[in-house]
């Protein structure tokens, strides 16, 4: 299947610090992939890049064959979800909805029914009329999802969804993201939950300085890593000399 989202080669440096290095990926239709590793691993910045908040440095960041960073018509097609709620506390969740659905470019005519339309595949229609500033942590998760929806996206970016949210309000975000995939939306997540990767990703990627060390299906990336020998890391003093690092290498030991 032709992929709707590819990173080939993406490199970006932030004040001298390499922040990805060389990521590659692809992400198919109404597939969902989980960036996994630990924080400065990269997984925000290569979403924002996705997302066309950003431009790399080298390589090429590519949405159904087009620059988000460039192209209008490509970021049409996104919807960003950022780990920080970036909803209107005064203004009722219907009222958010039909703000973000104006800044999405839905013309005035087909708002209501936009509205309507992420209300109810965020399962938030009961709360339509509370304020943002008066719901809990898990429905502001959920709205705030509902608010990437308004143009009706190919592909939605989350970053950290159920950060900071109780067992009922995640498993209602994973209901969520369960049903756009089901619709043919294309998922990429950012988590830190093997559990939440686990139950939503048909792929993972485990990130770390700024590269993606490791990609597939999660039972069988664990798998390969309880079957492979188990790794080992070695601490020197100082830079070793040309022959200790020769024979560090001979023993399987790789510098970082």
């Amino acid at each position: 299947m032709t992929a709707l989202l590819t990173a080939e080669g993406v490199a970006l440096a932030y004040r001298g610090t390499r922040v990805l290095d060389g990521v590659d990926l692809a992400l198919a239709p109404a597939e969902t992939l989980a960036l996994l590793g630990p924080n400065g691993a990269g997984k925000t910045t290569l979403m924002r890049l996705a997302a066309g908040r950003l431009r790399p440095d080298a390589g090429r960041i590519r949405v159904e064959g087009r620059d988000p960073h460039a192209d209008r018509a490509a970021r049409a097609a996104i919807g960003w979800v950022p780990q920080e709620i970036a909803l209107y506390a005064r203004l009722t969740v219907a009222e958010n909805l039909g703000v973000f659905a104006s800044l999405a470019g839905v013309p005035r005519r087909g708002r209501r029914e936009a509205v309507a339309a992420a209300l109810a595949l965020a399962e938030v229609e009961a709360v339509a009329g509370s304020l943002v500033g008066q719901l809990s942590g898990g429905y502001r998760r959920r709205v705030n999802i509902a608010a990437s929806l308004m143009n009706r996206p190919r592909l939605v970016l989350l970053d950290e969804p159920t950060q900071g949210v109780d067992l009922a309000a995640r498993a209602a975000i994973h209901a969520v993201l369960q049903r756009l995939s089901a619709e043919g939306t294309a998922i990429l997540i950012a988590t830190h939950d093997f559990a939440e990767a686990e139950r939503l990703a048909d792929r993972v990627a485990f990130m770390a300085r700024g590269r993606i060390l490791r990609e597939g299906a999660l039972p069988d990336l664990l798998a390969g890593l309880r079957a492979g020998p188990p790794e080992r890391e070695l601490v020197l003093a100082g830079p070793p000399d040309p022959a200790a690092e020769a024979v560090l290498r001979r023993a399987g030991f790789l510098p970082h």
